[in-house]
């Protein structure tokens, strides 16, 4: 189990909202609270390799005129059956890769409107 806490800003309620909604994708809930910097991320190991793909396929963003897009999902699909993964393992790295792009995604709206 992890256990920690966690200290938000002036944006506590927004922060607060999207830290509840990520720990609720995995099956987790926050107890107490944990200070984080900005610059500051920590990685349980069983994500290790799905965030090792997320950098991989960062070559792959499809660019329009007012940013990012999406992900190439053919040169996604090449990454991950180029690293020898069986079909399932791959449909659930692609799973995680798309949730990892919509967030990503969103926050790059939310930096653009303000």
């Amino acid at each position: 189990m992890a256990r920690g806490q966690i200290e938000f800003g002036n944006d506590a309620p927004a922060e607060h909202d999207h830290f509840n909604e990520a720990l609720a994708a995995m099956g987790l809930c926050a107890e107490g609270s944990v200070a984080l910097q900005e610059d500051e991320y920590w990685l349980w190991p069983e994500n290790d390799e799905a965030f090792s793909m997320w950098l991989s396929v960062q070559t792959q963003w499809s660019a329009g005129m007012g940013g990012a897009t999406g992900l190439n999902y053919p040169g996604v699909e090449t990454c991950l059956r180029l690293r020898g993964l069986k079909k399932k393992a791959q449909q659930k790295l692609f799973l995680l890769i798309q949730m990892m792009e919509r967030a990503c995604l969103e926050e790059w709206a939310q930096k653009r409107k303000s």
